[in-house]
This record gives structure tokens, sequence and C-alpha cells, in this order.
């Protein structure tokens, strides 16, 4: 009895809920909508403060009400997951507000926006650019926030994808066998990404594609192609010290040195 009364009355409020939030829709009352309408904000119902605040923005544009009415719309935009208008509209408010108390909120909301956009790493980074490039923007543009050093922890995260979709991408020329293609996207993997978490890998698969691609060639270009393997291994072996690839990269050392003696023999 008591389980079906108590659905009962909340069916009886959820109603009377609707009810009062429909008539605040039909109201001419503007101040009555504001005051819900910030009611309704401040209680994270962001979907049913929006469309109020759209009606009010064109009605308040150019007072003190209609820039905070604005700051309440790019939220409820975010709040609801419309992240590309959001992203538009936070943007916006910064270039319409530039000295708003809320002007370096909203700039770092606008990064945050294209931060969530980013997808996995197997899609378009296109998002993950954009954060990185209007996160740096609100580290520029706000050296003393308190917000830079959470800023700076987003860039670092979104270099991070952009780093693990290079190194993917490169490291699949090796993995199809594309040795030669795959040197020289790892070769750019590296000279693009210094700090790349996967340094010591990178570098042994350049030496390594090296050396397959020299090993499978005709004769005639085998002995550029081992010296470029030998460059490469002088150029990378300080990486591999102390991992699991050192020993393999230094038996391809001797084999291609052994080769190449072999090759030097007979000319």
């Amino acid at each position: 009895m008591k389980f079906h009364l108590a659905i009962l009355f909340f069916a009886v409020s959820f109603l009377m809920s609707c009810s009062e939030y429909q008539e605040v829709l039909k109201s001419n009352d503007l101040n009555l909508k504001y005051q819900k309408a910030k009611e309704y904000y401040s209680q994270q119902k962001f979907y049913k403060a929006l469309p109020i605040l759209e009606e009010l923005m064109p009605v308040f544009k150019g007072t003190k009400d209609g820039e905070d009415i604005y700051y309440y719309l790019c939220f409820c935009y975010y709040g609801t997951n419309e992240l590309l208008y959001a992203q538009y509209h936070f943007k916006n408010f910064y270039s319409t507000y530039p000295s708003s108390v809320h002007a370096e909120e909203c700039l770092f909301m606008e990064a945050k926006c294209y931060m969530d956009l980013s997808p996995k790493i197997t899609l378009d980074q296109e998002y993950t650019t954009k954060a990185i490039d209007e996160f740096q923007l609100f580290v520029n543009s706000f050296p003393s926030s308190h917000l830079v050093s959470e800023a700076n922890s987003n860039i670092d995260i979104l270099r991070g994808k952009l780093q693990a979709k290079t190194f993917a991408g490169a490291k699949l020329y090796y993995q199809m066998n594309d040795y030669k293609a795959a040197s020289v996207a790892l070769t750019n993997c590296i000279r693009t990404y210094p700090d790349l978490p996967n340094l010591s890998e990178a570098s042994f698969l350049i030496i390594k594609s090296d050396y397959i691609y020299a090993l499978n060639s005709v004769t005639a270009k085998q002995k550029d192609r081992y010296e470029a393997t030998l460059a490469a291994y002088n150029q990378y072996k300080d990486k591999l010290a102390g991992t699991k690839f050192e020993k393999e990269a230094k038996n391809i050392f001797d084999n291609t040195t052994e080769n190449l003696n072999k090759l030097n023999t007979h000319e």
C-alpha cells in the first residue's frame, strides 16, 4: 500500500512540475521567466533553463542581465551536451565581453568543449588539435589564472593522443611489411615528438626496417641500404640502452656489418 502511495505521490509531483514549467514557458512576465531560468540553472536542470534563456537573450541584449543570461546559456548548452553550440557560444561570449568577470572561464570552457569532442585515436583528430590550440591561447591570454595548471595538463593529455595516433600510423607500415615507408614515417614521428613515450620502440623499428629493406633489396642496392642501417643504428643506439630492444638492435648491427663486409670483398 505504501509503495503504491509513493508512486502516486511522485506521479502527482511530476505532473504538477510539468504544469508549472508550461506556465512559465507561456508567461509574458519576462522577469518571472528570468528568475525561473536562474532557479532551473542553479538546480542544473539545464534542459529546462535552455529554452527560456534562448527566448530572453535577444530581449536583454546589451544590458547587464543580457551578459549574465548569455553566460548561463553557454553552460546550458554544455550541460545538455550540445558541445558544438557550447564551443561557439563560449568563444563568442569571450569575444563579446572581453572585460567580463566570466571571460576567462568562458575561454577555458571553449577549449574544454573541443577536448570533450576529441575522439578515440583511430578517428580524425581535428578537435584534438583545436583543443590544444585553444588551451594554449587560454594560457597565453591568462598566464596568471588558477586554471593554467589544468589547461597545461589537458594540453599534455591531448598531445599524448596525437603522439599515440602518429606512432600507431607509422608502426602500421612496419606491420604491413612496407619497410621503406615505415622508416620514413617513424623518423618523422620522432622528429615531431622527441618526447614520444614509445621512443625506444620507434628507434628500434627504424633500425630494423632499414635492415630488412636492405636485406630484401637487389644486390646492386644493398650496399647503400646497409650503410643507411648502420647510420640509423649509430643515431638511435643511445635511445635503446637498457631497453628490451638493445640486444636485437646490436645483433642487427653485427649482421649488417658482416653483410656489408661481404659485399665490399666481392667488389
